[in-house]
């Protein structure tokens, strides 16, 4: 029964010092070097690791050189089991403005090592409240408009359901 107790003892402890001791900058850099072979550039942050976290203060995105969103504030917390980031005040810039006229006040993306391919997003705006996911195997989104506000500007881009408006499509 002891053996059993420090067992689990030292598991527990070496999931706590993997948490804490990881190398959140660095998976940061290398996660930004990836996205930079689809034509995906993070700009003008500023990093700032946590003891759990790594919060990227104002952060631009770019696609192909043009600059489409930014944020306040993101934050990344990887649990190895369980994998979160969270992205305030969300706001889409010149082109993609033009054709999403969205403001995000929260969004939050969870991936979990039981469904990996599998990220559940959930956000706020001025659209209302969406919840959906992102299949990476199947490169499929689907987000379901939960709570609709003013979803005019973005009708266009939805479909009618049987539980409401959806947006769906393949990357």
């Amino acid at each position: 029964m002891r053996l059993v107790r420090n067992m689990i003892i030292f598991i527990v402890a070496l999931y706590i010092g993997a948490i804490l001791f990881m190398p959140k900058s660095q998976l940061y850099y290398f996660a930004e070097k990836q996205l930079k072979q689809y034509g995906v550039v993070i700009g003008n942050e500023e990093l700032n690791s946590k003891l759990v976290s790594l919060e990227i203060l104002h952060p631009v995105a770019y696609y192909q050189g043009v600059d489409i969103a930014r944020a306040t504030s993101v934050k990344i917390t990887p649990l190895l089991f369980i994998n979160k980031l969270e992205a305030d005040n969300v706001e889409l810039l010149n082109v993609a403005k033009k054709f999403l006229d969205v403001e995000i006040t929260e969004l939050k993306l969870n991936q979990s090592i039981l469904k990996p391919y599998r990220v559940k997003i959930d956000a706020k705006g001025n659209f209302g409240v969406a919840n959906g996911y992102a299949n990476l195997r199947s490169r499929l989104v689907h987000i379901d408009i939960v709570e609709p506000k003013d979803i005019n500007s973005i009708k266009i881009y939805l479909k009618k359901g049987e539980k409401g408006w959806y947006y769906e499509s393949r990357f």
